[in-house]
Formats: structure tokens, C-alpha cells, sequence
């Protein structure tokens, strides 16, 4: 831990960088259910906080990156149990 940062800065931190990630995400049109993306989000930023990295612009950028890839890979998965995109 840095000498600037204390733990009782990571929930602000955690708040700001998930509030980036989200704002840009729903501006882009890549939210479909909020409660998950803000689930997820938060998730990425707390790991990612605990490993260390405490520049929340670095912060919700790989986090929007971990949210795009998994929105890919979940679209992809439910096209190959559907068939093509077509739902039952």
C-alpha cells in the first residue's frame, strides 16, 4: 500500500471507477441489465483494487474491456445453444 492511499479510500475509488465504467458502457448501447453490469463491474474494480492499481481511469477501462469480453463470449455461447441466434 502506498503512503497515499488508505483503505478507507478503496470504497470511493471502487464507487468513482465503476461510475466511469457504467456511464460509458450505457452511453455506448452495452447494457442490457444493469443490476449484472454494475455487479460485474464492481467485482473487476475490487480485484483489480486489491491487487493494487489504485488509477481509477485504469480502473474502468479494464473493466469495460472484462465487460465487453464477457458479453461477447456470452453471446456467443447463447447462439451456438440456440442455434444462430434464434431463441426457442
Amino acid at each position: 500500500m502506498s503512503a497515499w492511499f488508505n483503505d478507507h479510500d478503496a470504497p470511493l475509488l471502487l464507487e468513482e471507477a465503476v461510475q466511469i465504467a457504467f456511464n460509458f458502457l450505457a452511453r455506448s448501447g452495452e447494457i442490457d441489465d444493469p443490476a449484472e453490469a454494475v455487479g460485474f463491474l464492481a467485482d473487476k474494480v475490487q480485484f483489480m483494487i486489491g491487487q493494487g492499481q489504485r488509477n481509477k481511469l485504469a480502473l474502468a477501462n479494464r473493466a469495460i474491456a472484462a465487460f465487453q469480453r464477457y458479453r461477447q463470449a456470452r453471446t456467443i455461447e447463447l447462439s451456438l445453444l440456440f442455434g444462430q441466434g434464434r431463441l426457442p
